[in-house]
Formats: C-alpha cells, sequence, structure tokens
C-alpha cells in the first residue's frame, strides 16, 4: 500500500531537534523528548515517558501504535543526545540547523537527529493513513546513548518492549544497510608494587615495569587476526590509557591501564577476561611484592543478525527502489543501541540512517538534505510492509 509521507517535513523536524541543546553532559534531553512525545500521541501513539537519572532534565520515551497481533512488531530506535560541539570553530551555529547547498548542518544532524526526525515522521505517516497494522508499531526515543548506550540499558528493562519481531536503528550510514557490529570489551588493569628510591630498585616492586611485561604478554595472546567474521573482519585492540609513576628517581608502586577491544563472533568476553586474568596472575607471580585488580568498563558482545531476516530483506528493497543504493548488507566496528535490543529482546536488527558514518562527531556536523527525505520514504514503506499493512 502507498502511504503519502512528507519527506521534507523529516527535513524540517531535523531542524528543529538540532535547534534543542542536547550535549551530553549533562544531556537535557526532557524538552525534546516531550516535544516528540506530544508529536507522537497526537498522531496517535499510546506514549509512556521514562525519567532517567535524575528525572527532571533527563527522560526517554517509548509509543506504541497498536496492530491486530497477527505479527509481531516493530522497534523504530534513535537517541537525542550529542556529543560537545568540541573546541574547534565551527563555521555554522552548532544549533542552529542552517541548510546550505543541500546540506543541514548542526550537531546532532548527523548522528542521529536526522534518523530520529526520519522514523517519527514515517510512524506518523503510518498512524494518520487509518490503515490496519497485523503489529505494533513501536517507536523508542532514548537519552545516554553517547554514553555507551547507558540510556536504553535502562529503559528497556520498563515493560514496554513485549511482542517486538526486529528493531530498526537509524543510525547514520549514508542509508547503507548494516546487520552487524562488533562488541566492545573494555577493561582497566591496574597493577601495584612498592615504592622505593630511585637508586634502589631492588628495594620496590616496579609496577611499570610489570605492567610492560603484561602489556606484551597480551599482545601475544590477544589475536588480531583471528577469528575473521565474514562482514566484521577480525577483532581490534587498542591501548588507550596507560598512567603509572610520580616522579623518575621514585620506583612506582601503581600503573594503570585501559584497553578497547572490539570484538567478533564467535569471541567470548567472558574467556578474555578468564585470559587477561591469568596472564596477570603469571606476571605478579614472577615479580615479587606486586599483585593486580582489573574493572570492566564495557561488555558489549558483538551483535551479527541474519541478513535475510524479514527487516533486513524489506530494506534492502526499500532502498535499492527508493534511492538507488547497493542493498549488501555490512558491518560496523562500533557500537549502536543494536548491541542493547539484539541480545536483551532476542530480535534481529538492521541499522540504517541518513548521514556519513565519518560525519558524526565532526566540526561542522551536516546531513544531506536529500538523504533525511530518503530515510523518511523508506522507513514508511518498510514499516507498512513489515508490520503486513
Amino acid at each position: 500500500m502507498l502511504i503519502n509521507v512528507d519527506p521534507a517535513g523529516a527535513v524540517a523536524l531535523t531542524q528543529e531537534l538540532v535547534r534543542f541543546n542536547t550535549t551530553n553532559p549533562p544531556g537535557d534531553e526532557t524538552p525534546v523528548i516531550r516535544m516528540l512525545e506530544a508529536r507522537l500521541r497526537a498522531d496517535g501513539f499510546e506514549t509512556v515517558t521514562v525519567p532517567y537519572l535524575d528525572g527532571e532534565n533527563r527522560s526517554q520515551v517509548v509509543a506504541r501504535l497498536r496492530g491486530t497481533g497477527e505479527r509481531p512488531g516493530l522497534l523504530f530506535s534513535g537517541h537525542v543526545d550529542v556529543v560537545p560541539p568540541g573546541n574547534v570553530p565551527w563555521t555554522v551555529d552548532a544549533f542552529g540547523g542552517e541548510i546550505r547547498n543541500g546540506r543541514l548542518y548542526g550537531r546532532g544532524s548527523c548522528d542521529m537527529k536526522s534518523g530520529v526526525a526520519a522514523l517519527v515522521v514515517a510512524a506518523g505517516a503510518i498512524a494518520r493513513s487509518g490503515i490496519v497494522l497485523k503489529g505494533d508499531l513501536v517507536v523508542a526515543i532514548t537519552a545516554d546513548e553517547e554514553r555507551n548506550c547507558l540510556g536504553a540499558d535502562e529503559l528497556v528493562k520498563e515493560p514496554l518492549f513485549d511482542d517486538i519481531g526486529a528493531a530498526l536503528v537509524a543510525e547514520p550510514t549514508a542509508m547503507s544497510l548494516y546487520v552487524a557490529e562488533k562488541g566492545a570489551f573494555w577493561v582497566e588493569v591496574t597493577v601495584y608494587g612498592k615504592t622505593a628510591h630511585g637508586s634502589m630498585p631492588q628495594l620496590g616492586a616496579n609496577a611499570i615495569s610489570a605492567m610492560a611485561a603484561f602489556l606484551s604478554g597480551w599482545e601475544q595472546l590477544y589475536r588480531t587476526d583471528d577469528p575473521v567474521h565474514p562482514i566484521l573482519g577480525t577483532p581490534t585492540l587498542n591501548m588507550g590509557v596507560i598512567q603509572g609513576g610520580v616522579k623518575v628517581n621514585v620506583v612506582p608502586d601503581q600503573c594503570t591501564i585501559q584497553l578497547d577491544m572490539r570484538t567478533v563472533p564467535p569471541l567470548e568476553h567472558a574467556a578474555l577476561r578468564a585470559a587477561l586474568e591469568g596472564l596477570l596472575d603469571q606476571v605478579c607471580a614472577a615479580r615479587s611484592g606486586t599483585r593486580w585488580e582489573i574493572r570492566v568498563l564495557s561488555d558489549r558482545p558483538p551483535v551479527s543478525c541474519p541478513a535475510d531476516s524479514a527487516l533486513a530483506v524489506a530494506m534492502a528493497s526499500a532502498v535499492s527502489d527508493l534511492g538507488g543504493i547497493d542493498p549488501a548488507p555490512r558491518g560496523i566496528p562500533y557500537c549502536t543501541e543494536a548491541c542493547v535490543w539484539v541480545p536483551v529482546l532476542g530480535i534481529p536488527a538492521v541499522i540504517c540512517g541518513p548521514g556519513s558514518p565519518g560525519m558524526a562527531h565532526q566540526p561542522d556536523e551536516f546531513v544531506e538534505v536529500a538523504e533525511v527525505e530518503l530515510a523518511a520514504r523508506v522507513y514508511t514503506r518498510v514499516a507498512a510492509e513489515f508490520l503486513g499493512a
């Protein structure tokens, strides 16, 4: 069924969303959440606003358009918090939503207020069409995604996500299809030793030396060439932060490092932690007076969804027909809220939205107006098809 959708309305809504300063921290998502909730409610959705953290300046909303229940529902997923504009001067107002030469500028225009706008406009078009859906259309707009998807972590605990069959995450992909994302296993390792005068190091236990041995060993144990996933490729390792020592002439009694491991199936994070702990035991056993602690900062398993799921097939057809985009499924090296919806709800997801992934978090962030309009058309068609209109 052909449903009338207003692509220009998605562009205008993107401008309106960009003009809300939802820089995280602190977030301040409540004003924009209230606006979106009112819009969805006016279109006929049942809405629930869920306070987040302090409950005043931060909140999230879930809206549901009821179907007959003959099919599983579809989840539209997006977040409205944004990263800070940064210290590099912009040539446009970071919160102005200005359009120049077919590009809509502003912090969050790409990541991912344009995606949210396209989802909401598509959802409204479905609701106003009066068609009878065989499954529910559920829209979840979250806070605090930029801080490791913590908002979605809290929201998914609410009893608001029953009978969902798939999730469409509108993160920027230039409207290409992504069905897999690498896991994120971040750990902080601290090695403790014993301080002493730098001229008499034998009287101390050097935490930096022990950490160096650990890091050398971990680079050997953690393979970045195996396993090879057909879409995601291979795991990666980044040693992002290291701190240790107080003065050149003092034996350091503490050294801390933070490791960022991006994983692919079938790597298990529990097995990685066990390997880390085993190596640390070995390193400290060989260095009298040292001990270790480990703290997990992020534990997001990799996500790999079927490329032939009903949602993926519908999306592939829509982006190809409406946008002339290669529908081949891809994988991304970072996390989206699919890392929450897929494992917790047990559903497949597709990540597809307007904006170039490389433009996210950049100065003079922008999204192509044509991509926002295309997203609204694609989401409308796919929702109607998936929900059996």
